[in-house]
């Protein structure tokens, strides 16, 4: 006869039985499509046809020499850097601002809230709207006041600080959302304690405020990162990568290859570059919150 489990063997079945609801889409939408991308990217398939050869690691030595991924590499990492940090701190300004609004709070929190909730893809149309040449109300205003007009969306920088401007105002509706509860919980007796002993303004948000909600803090700074290393609908909807890629990113450049260019192999070999690049900025991004908000 077989040797019979034992308690801890069958409760360990038994958790395994209850992970598998979980763990079997994991490994069919997650997992399996990672290492058939990691796959793809040795060979030269180009999507339509049934067969190809492996190129080894050709696909990844014409990346990485190649100056346009040079240039989506910068855009995508200039994008994200801009759009982390100061959503992070406008949210945070206004929070603080709110927070001191007892009565009409909530409503306006859930009226900068909507910015984050309203799909991007609505949101990129009214701003291609708002910095339209011709008739955008950031010209006319420019007009109003002598100024020339800019060809906004046309411009190599301007395009870059658009699509920038408009993922901010994004961004920071759900900032003021988690830093407000965040501050809302903070223990009123330890700001008390802090003000009779003379610590207020920038000491009490450098000793009080910002390591009590560090916690939030790290939080948005990983969740902002990844969003804005994997920014793609405002930036087809208001550039489509222009001009001349000043625009386009990493994941755009995916697409662009796997969807419009039909290179398959090199948009694998792509995507497993882009998958490292993510998890070194959150380790990075990790280290350096925990460096800078210890417990």
């Amino acid at each position: 006869m077989g040797r019979p489990i034992s308690r801890d063997g069958k409760d360990n079945l038994w958790s395994l039985a209850l992970l598998l609801p979980t763990l079997i889409p994991l490994l069919i939408f997650w997992i399996y499509p990672m290492i058939k991308t990691f796959h793809i990217s040795f060979t030269d398939w180009n999507y339509i046809s049934p067969t190809f050869d492996y190129v080894k690691l050709e696909n990844y030595k014409n990346l990485i020499s190649d100056s346009f991924f040079a240039k989506v590499l910068k855009n995508t990492l200039v994008f994200t850097f801009f759009t982390v940090v100061p959503p992070i701190l406008i949210g945070l300004f206004v929070a603080i601002r709110l927070n001191k609004i007892k009565a009409l709070r909530n409503f306006f929190v859930a009226t900068v809230f909507s910015s984050w909730i309203t799909p991007t893809v609505v949101v990129s149309m009214v701003w291609v709207s708002i910095f339209d040449s011709e008739s955008g109300i950031v010209n006319a205003l420019l007009k109003g006041v002598g100024a020339e007009p800019v060809k906004w969306l046309g411009g190599q920088t301007t395009a870059m600080i658009v699509v920038i401007i408009v993922t901010i105002w994004q961004y920071t509706g759900l900032a003021v959302l988690l830093l407000s509860s965040a501050l809302a919980k903070v223990d009123p007796e330890v700001e008390k304690a802090n003000d009779l002993d003379g610590g207020k303004g920038l000491r009490k948000l450098l000793k009080i405020t910002l390591p009590a909600i560090s916690p939030i803090l790290v939080f948005m700074f990983v969740f902002f990162t990844l969003n804005s290393l994997k920014a793609y609908d405002q930036i087809y909807i208001l550039t489509q990568g222009g001009p001349s890629g000043a625009t386009s990113t990493i994941l755009y450049y995916f697409y662009v290859l796997a969807f419009e260019l039909y290179e398959t192999g090199p948009a694998s070999a792509l995507a497993m570059i882009f998958l490292v690049i993510c998890l070194l900025i959150s380790a990075l991004n990790f280290f350096l919150s925990k460096l800078l908000f210890p417990k």
